[in-house]
């Protein structure tokens, strides 16, 4: 039935059909179209999740990183390039990872707000881009924490004294950062070791959650995850040295967002490093 229906949504032959795993949205599958190798990545909702996915990939490729390349796509299936992973691609893992994020933070846009220019998704959840803020500091509470923490109290899996708490943290932001050392950055969004492939002649990067905002963003994600270590930030930091702040105030405060989005998804496992990181924060 799969199948059928892929061919009709594509006019092209699907064939050697098989279920990969089960995405945020829907199944993926591996597949051949028309003798090549692909992944079909499919939803049964009614929303344009897919549709979103496929345009941040075709941007994030646009600025030279590394990501599959968008075949089809419709609302209800995306059909990308099969990246074919190597287990020894004769290079630093680490150390190649850093070269192409450090030079994706290089892209900023000509207005220099926070954003984009569309909505995009994280996991199953909308990210807010609304391109009208100057002020990373507003940005950041404004459409990442506070739309999350509201979403996940909403849910039941966030008590109502952590959503003030939160909410304090949001009002005295701009306290808390140097904003005017930082300038908005593309980011992933969603870097974790999952969402990164390693082909032979290199890094492949997947799922990503664009927008532009502190690159630091990007490396408080990653080290929530233990994606990548010390290799990867001493070849990163030739690029783009770490703010004064980032591991006394912004880790602990990047942190925040990704954390959320897990209690979203996943319910109180991750609670108690959202207090943690609170905690840390002294709010």
């Amino acid at each position: 039935m799969i199948r059928e229906k892929l061919s009709q949504l594509l006019d092209s032959g699907v064939s050697e059909l098989s279920y990969l795993a089960a995405g945020q949205i829907g199944d993926i599958y591996q597949a051949r179209l028309d003798g090549q190798p692909v992944v079909i990545k499919t939803t049964s909702e009614e929303r344009d999740d897919l549709l979103v996915e496929a345009r941040m990939l075709q941007d994030l490729a646009q600025n030279g990183l590394r990501v599959p390349q968008v075949i089809a796509s419709a609302k209800e299936a995306l059909i990308l390039e099969y990246i074919e992973p190597c287990r020894d691609p004769g290079y630093d893992r680490e150390i190649e990872a850093a070269k192409a994020l450090a030079s994706l933070h290089q892209v900023t846009n000509e207005s220099r707000m926070y954003g984009y220019y569309y909505n995009t998704t994280i996991a199953s959840f909308l990210q807010n881009n609304e391109q009208t803020q100057y002020n990373w500091g507003l940005f950041l509470s404004q459409m990442r924490i506070l739309p999350m923490a509201k979403l996940c109290y909403e849910r039941g899996v966030l008590e109502k004294s952590l959503l003030d708490r939160l909410e304090a943290l949001c009002s005295g932001l701009y306290r808390r950062i140097d904003m005017s050392e930082i300038t908005p950055s593309l980011l992933h969004g969603d870097i974790w070791s999952g969402n990164i492939l390693y082909e032979r002649n290199g890094v492949c990067f997947i799922d990503p959650a664009i927008y532009f905002g502190d690159r630091e963003m990007e490396l408080a994600f990653i080290l929530l995850f233990h994606t990548f270590g010390e290799r990867f930030f001493e070849e990163y930091t030739k690029v783009h040295p770490l703010s004064g702040d980032f591991y006394e105030t912004k880790v602990s405060l990047y942190q925040i967002y990704p954390l959320l989005v897990h209690v979203a998804l996943y319910g109180g496992g991750y609670v108690g490093e959202l207090k943690q990181r609170l905690e840390q924060l002294k709010v």
